[in-house]
């Protein structure tokens, strides 16, 4: 065999294995405030084929420093078959209801709100997640039937919607609400029910919610607390959409000594105050 032949075989071997290298899925370790849909949406791709890709479920939560695998278009189609699912994450829609054809602009959560339903549930009557990206032209189903907007219509009167929590939530102590329980999502959950043992047997302090919306609040009670706020008639409370309290991640404590505790030992179970925030109640967690 010439040399010429030989070196062109050996840039041959090059370039395929360049090309095999190229394809494989890249690490990409999270930084503060990324998300799942964030992640997706900057490499092109669905949040359901990188959730799926990685194991996780499509609304789980990405920690600062945490690596997740981005897949190759081609390995994210393989997982996706393998699981069973498509990669546009639409269904045919299983309620009654409207079809509204997406406006630029529009997201799940203007849409739901426009429509008085959660988002949650206009997301999963089209198959969605709770944080897909719609696109202008694309056809949403808007469901009609009276259990989809039973829970989320509210006004600034009378009680706060009831709905069932989500699966990736978990109940913690919460002795001013009904059946003691309130849930945070179930990382913050666990992170809080070690830092809550902590406090007792360290300073003799219990930690727990000032009541059954201090923690998690579907888009339906955060929209409640909203307007009482609006209305004048309720303590400060962001918009729909807007909240950490809607992801699990927040806590509104109980007690002023409750906040000195979590001032010594929250960073270690990842629980801590908002920066300049006045609100000594408000607590976030951010991940160990």
């Amino acid at each position: 065999m010439s040399r010429f032949v030989k070196a062109l075989c050996a840039a041959v071997v090059a370039v395929a294995t360049f090309a095999t290298s190229a394809s494989a899925a890249m690490p990409h370790t999270v930084v503060t405030d990324e998300t799942l849909w964030s992640i997706a949406a900057a490499n092109n791709l669905t949040t359901r084929t990188v959730a799926t890709y990685n194991g996780l479920s499509e609304d789980a939560q990405v920690y600062t420093g945490e690596t997740i695998q981005i897949p190759t278009e081609a390995e994210g189609a393989a997982a996706l078959a393998s699981a069973g699912v498509t990669s546009t994450g639409t269904t045919e829609a299983t309620t009654s209801g409207t079809t509204h054809t997406v406006q630029r602009g529009e997201t799940l959560w203007s849409v739901a709100e426009a429509n008085g339903i959660s988002p949650y549930t206009l997301a999963a009557d089209n198959g969605l997640s709770s944080d897909a990206l719609l696109i202008s032209g694309q056809e949403i189903t808007v469901p009609t039937s009276s259990a989809s907007t039973a829970t989320t219509t509210s006004s600034t009167t009378g009680s706060p919607p009831s709905e069932e929590h989500p699966s990736w939530t978990s109940p913690i102590y919460c002795p001013s609400c009904p059946s003691g329980e309130a849930y945070l999502a179930s990382n913050a959950a666990a992170n809080w029910n070690a830092m809550r043992q902590a406090s007792l047997s360290t300073y003799g302090i219990d930690l727990y919610p000032a009541g059954p919306y201090s923690a998690y609040r579907s888009y339906g009670q955060q929209l409640y607390l909203s307007n009482l706020y609006l209305s004048g008639q309720g303590n400060l409370a962001a918009p729909p959409g807007t909240s950490s309290h809607e992801y699990g991640t927040a806590l509104d404590l109980a007690d002023p000594s409750m906040a000195s505790v979590i001032d010594q030992i929250g960073a270690a179970y990842g629980w801590a105050k908002a920066e300049a925030s006045s609100e000594w109640w408000h607590v976030n967690y951010v991940g160990p």
